[in-house]
Formats: C-alpha cells, structure tokens, sequence
C-alpha cells in the first residue's frame, strides 16, 4: 500500500525542476542517438569518392549502428527490468563516447563498419532507457509532453548533424572525421551529468527499495500525501498482451521501415537525382530535418489533447501518400518529379514521421507494458524495429541504384496503409492515465 501511496503521489505532482532535470539528461541520449544515427548520410558524401564504396558497402556502413542498436537494445533492455534503470543509463555514454571517436579514425570501411556497430550498442541501451525513465518520473497530467520531448531532442540532434557537415564542408576530405567524432564531446558532458541520477520511483517501488524512495521524494520535495486518498481504483480487467504486443513490435517496424531508407540517404538521393550540388543537398537536407522538429513539437504541444492512437493512425497515412503522389507522378511523367514537388511531398513526410509515428511508436511500448517488463519491451521493440529500419536501408540504396526510386515508393504508400489499419484496429488510447492503470488495466473511478 506505501508503495502505491508513493506512486500515485508522483502522478499527481505538478512538474517540478526534477522532472525537468531527468528529462533533460535523459533527451540529452537521444540527441546523441539522432546525431549519430543520421550524421552517416552526410559523411557518406565524403566517405563515399574517398574510399570508392560501391552500393552494397555504402548500405552496409549506412546500416551499421543500426544493427548494433538491435543487440543492445534487446539485451540492456532485459538487463534494465533486471536490475535497474540507473547503472545501463549512467554507463551507456561511455561507449558512446568511445566508438564515436574511434569512428571518426577508421582508416577503411571495415573498420568503419565495426565502429558504427559497437556504437550502436550504446544508443540501443539508451533507446530502451529514454522514454522508461522519461515516463516512469512523469505525471500523469503532461506525461505525453515529458515523453514527446524525446524524439524532438533526436531530431534536433539529426537536424545538428547536417548543420555540421555543410560547416565542415571547406574541410575535404577529412570533413567525415570530424562530423563522426564530434558526438563524443556532449557525450562525455553527459556521462558526468548521469552519475548522480536516482533509481525511477516505478522500479524503486517494484523492488521495493525503501532507501532508494526516500531520497526521490527528498529530491521531489515530497513531505505528505499529495493525492487525494478518494480517487480509488477499480480493476475492470487483464490487458491482452497478446494484442498489445503486436501492435506495438508491427508498428514500430512499419515506422522503421518507411522512415530509414529515406532519412538516412536523403542527402546522398538528391545527389543522385541530380536535384543539386553537395552543399546545396546538404541544405535541403537540414531545411527537411528543421521541418522534422517542427513536427515534433506539435505532437509534444497536442499529445495529451488528441492522444496517442489518432497522432499515430493519420500520419502512417500521410507518409504513404506523400510517397504515392510522387510515384504515381514519375509513372504518369516517366521523369524523376522536379524539386518543386518533390521538396513539399518529403515535408509532409518529415512532419508526419518526426510529429507522428516516430513519436508515438516507441512512447506505446513505454505506456503499454508493465514496469517489471518495460524495459524488455522496449528494447524487444528497438530491436525488431531495427530490422525494419536495415531492410529499409539496405533496399533502399540498392533499388534506387537498379530500378529508380518510384518502387520504393509505391511499396512505402502500402506500408503506410497497413500502419494506418493496425493502429485503428489494434491501437488502445493511453492519454491522461496512470501507468499502473494502463499496465494492470485498472480505471479510476474519476
């Protein structure tokens, strides 16, 4: 009962400087995810001539970190549910800071290729440890905006990313150096900031741990009960996980799968297209990345008003026919469809993954499993999404090369639709509960 108590005390809380803090630091691993996920895109533009990559070889590098995020996301996140959020979280920057530095000195692509996957170990940890953290400090009231500023934070790191390779342009050829090292900097800052974190009041309180809630409430500034003791509970019944499960791991997928191919070679697509000049790819690239955290901020600003399911139902739609218009206009005009089309279609696009799916994904899996399974669920959904996520950007460059970009896009309009469908059929709304409620299916009486 103390625990309960404790627990619906911190979902009652109005934010406090606290829940800033964890946030922060917390956001601060997926700017780096972002950063370091994305930056690859800008750096194959130098990489590429320099080492004489042929397709296959630019995918496998593209594809690297994400590979070494499906490891570490599906065993960190087993670990975390194991034994605690805060050691993984303190500890992943580490190798982050590490594998980004040795990255930047890889002399050839196979040494490249390992780097980026032993990087990719860390940013798996972090993915699972993010929005578990995130959401289980937050409450209820605001907990989608909490969660919301995540992704943003990613995008935001992307968005960095190609700010810093059109700046490191005048360099050359050693311009990739730099652009794949420089993540290694505001890792350490944060691996310092992380050593005094406190154990999350949700795993504190499954464990049971009375020391480690004393301090959270020192921290939170909790001297009484702050809920209302008349809001009881009622349990209306078992959630099936089944069902959830399959929502949550098919849609992450779908979102992985749409978004990856694209995201990361856009730079390296307009390129091929003929669209542009590095500098100005490089451009068009960032401005397509601004629009990402400008979607983004409209999830965080909507989420506890529209919810979760509708954010997530309609833009799978409108990234399916973004792409659909511009295959069916290359079909119609047998010609790649000029920049002025082109350039609004990958908007929409980037507005509706970074503001939609991108977001409400990964803050499913977060919401919808039970804290003693959270972090096994996240990182179970990190690791199948990332197979979605290397299908995408292994095919992608490689039909692109062979067959044009038209099917790949006909193929994303239907992937959108089938994302589209499963989140109306399957999806379950989580706004504005407890996530003990939304765990154990059980309903204020509110």
């Amino acid at each position: 009962m103390a625990e309960e108590n404790f627990l619906r005390e911190m979902d009652n809380l109005k934010p406090r400087r606290y829940h800033y803090f964890i946030t922060a630091l917390s956001d601060a691993g997926y700017f780096l995810d972002g950063y370091d996920l994305l930056v690859i895109g800008p750096a194959l533009i130098f990489i590429g001539p320099l080492f004489g990559l042929t397709p296959v070889i630019s995918a496998l590098i593209g594809v690297s970190t994400i590979v070494g995020q499906l490891f570490g996301g599906a065993i960190f996140g087993f670990i975390a549910d194991l034994k605690g959020r805060k050691t993984i979280y303190q500890w992943d920057m580490l190798i982050f800071a590490v594998f980004a530095v040795l990255s930047g000195l890889s002399t050839n692509a196979t040494e490249l290729i390992i780097f980026r996957s032993l990087l990719g170990l860390a940013i798996g940890a972090d993915y699972t440890l993010t929005l578990s953290i995130i959401g289980e400090y937050s409450p209820v009231k605001g907990r989608g905006k909490f969660l919301g500023t995540g992704l943003m934070s990613w995008w935001i790191g992307g968005t960095v990313a190609v700010a810093l390779g059109l700046l490191f342009l005048p360099f050359g050829d050693i311009a990739w150096r730099y652009l794949l090292a420089a993540g290694a900097i505001p890792a350490i800052i944060v691996l310092i900031m992380r050593r005094n974190v406190e154990e999350t009041p949700r795993f504190a309180a499954e464990k049971n741990d009375v020391k480690e809630i004393s301090e959270i409430k020192r921290k939170f500034g909790i001297t009484r009960d702050e809920y209302d003791p008349s809001e009881t509970e009622r349990l209306v019944a078992v959630p099936n996980y089944t069902k959830r499960s399959v929502f949550v791991f098919v849609s992450w997928f779908l979102n992985d799968l749409i978004f990856y191919g694209i995201g990361i070679y856009t730079s390296v697509l307009l390129l091929e297209l003929g669209y542009s000049t590095h500098a100005g790819s490089l451009t068009l690239t960032l401005m397509l990345y601004i629009i990402g955290v400008f979607g983004t901020l409209a999830f965080v600003f909507t989420a506890d008003i529209f919810g979760r399911k509708k954010w997530q139902a309609y833009t799978f739609l409108l990234q399916g026919l973004a792409l659909f218009v511009l295959g069916i206009y290359a079909i119609i005009v047998k010609s790649a469809p000029s920049i002025v089309l082109l350039f609004p279609m990958f908007a929409i696009f980037y507005f509706a993954n970074a503001g939609g799916t991108g977001e409400t994904t990964g803050i499913f899996a977060s919401e919808l499993f039970p804290t003693r399974h959270r972090t096994t669920a996240l990182g179970a959904g990190t690791a199948i999404s990332r197979v979605g996520a290397i299908i995408s950007a292994v095919v992608f460059p490689i039909t692109l090369t062979l067959y044009g970009i038209v099917p790949m896009e006909m193929l994303l309009f239907v992937v959108g639709l089938v994302g589209f469908l499963i989140t109306m059929f399957l999806g379950e709304e989580t706004k504005n509960r407890s996530l003990e409620s939304i765990s154990s299916d059980l309903t204020a009486s509110r």
